[in-house]
């Protein structure tokens, strides 16, 4: 510790004081202030006088600094040319945080995991992403950066709790709007169709909001039905949700023909490859939520000409009831939602 340049002031007048050394940029912040009985001790950056105590020399120990960003964690650790090259924002599911680590970082991506877990102290481990989603089951290659070194977490939203392994099965916590958007559409009573249910995001949500439903929740990645089942009973959901392990196509064509009052088709990938999967188990009024990724300028012409195409084929005549741009997904791509009823 270092003597410093101080101002001595009675405790009665502290407060008084120290908002008067803010105003006038005087206080030294990478100081912390201390006392005795009678006086509060205040590290100033020059000798001044507002009236209310005395300049004094006090060996005062150093601020710890905690930033509140990843630029501010980074700022004299990275050149400034590349501060703004910094993700600005990452996935946090549970207490494993995913980042993008841009190519020019690269050397820099272990102290951007680092200064994650100073910022965030609930963070446990952060991982970069290794490449893109591939498969059938929609993974993809996580590289290890800083904390405990495991991809299992709990994830808590909308008052459901999701245990998952984020290596093994696919979520987006980026969808938690959407999916309390498709949970304040549902009706009670309705029999709902979860395809590509992953861990059961979208159809425990919605039976947390709307529990006089009956869901069928169909998931074709064994880790991720595994996870599926655990978390239907963790919500106590087993006398809504039924846990279905197996391909889609398959399962609709050999169980819910003409079953579903709503469908979910929350594969932006490759749900338009199952349309009509979803006119079979279609009944007449079920509004099906359909997602997929388009063009940005063309987005909803794109995907309702998705739709109506599929519509045609299967002759079925639809509704469309909205249609919003829910992420961005790439340059000039965007994954949007197309909301629609089957008339007949």
């Amino acid at each position: 510790m270092a003597n410093l340049l101080c101002l001595a002031v009675e405790k009665k007048n502290a407060e008084r004081a120290r908002q008067l050394l803010i105003a006038q940029d005087a206080l030294d912040s990478a100081r912390k202030p201390t006392s005795d009985s009678k006086f509060v001790y205040f590290p100033i950056k020059n000798k001044l006088d507002i009236g209310l105590g005395k300049l004094v020399s006090k060996k005062l120990k150093p601020r710890k600094f905690k930033p509140h960003s990843l630029e501010e964690a980074m700022k004299g650790k990275i050149p400034a040319a590349k501060i703004h090259l910094l993700p600005r924002a990452f996935d946090m599911i549970g207490d494993v945080a995913i980042i993008e680590i841009p190519r020019p970082l690269a050397t820099n991506a272990k102290l951007m995991g680092k200064s994650l877990l100073a910022i965030h102290p609930n963070l446990k481990s952060v991982y970069a992403k290794g490449g893109k989603r591939t498969g059938k089951y929609r993974t993809r290659k996580l590289v290890h950066l800083a904390g405990e070194k495991r991809t299992t977490t709990i994830h808590k939203e909308n008052g459901c709790d999701f245990e998952l392994d984020i290596a093994k099965a696919y979520f987006s916590p980026r969808l938690a709007h959407e999916r309390q958007i498709i949970a304040n559409a549902a009706k009670p009573g309705e029999k709902i169709l979860a395809l590509f249910a992953g861990v059961g995001p979208f159809p425990i949500v919605l039976a947390k909001h709307q529990p006089s439903v009956q869901i069928a929740a169909i998931e074709l990645n064994p880790q991720a039905a595994k996870y599926l089942a655990n978390n239907i009973r963790r919500n106590s959901m087993g006398g809504i949700i039924e846990p279905i392990k197996g391909d889609a196509h398959a399962v609709v064509r050999k169980r819910f023909k003409k079953w579903a009052d709503r469908i979910l088709m929350p594969y932006p990938n490759a749900a338009h490859q199952f349309l009509s999967d979803a006119f079979y188990a279609a009944k007449p009024g079920c509004a099906v939520h359909f997602y997929c990724f388009a063009r940005e300028e063309r987005a909803f012409a794109e995907a309702e000409a998705i739709v109506q195409k599929a519509a045609a084929k299967a002759r079925r005549k639809i509704e469309i009831l909205g249609k919003r741009t829910v992420l961005p997904y790439a340059p000039r791509v965007v994954q949007v939602a197309i909301d629609f009823c089957v008339l007949s």
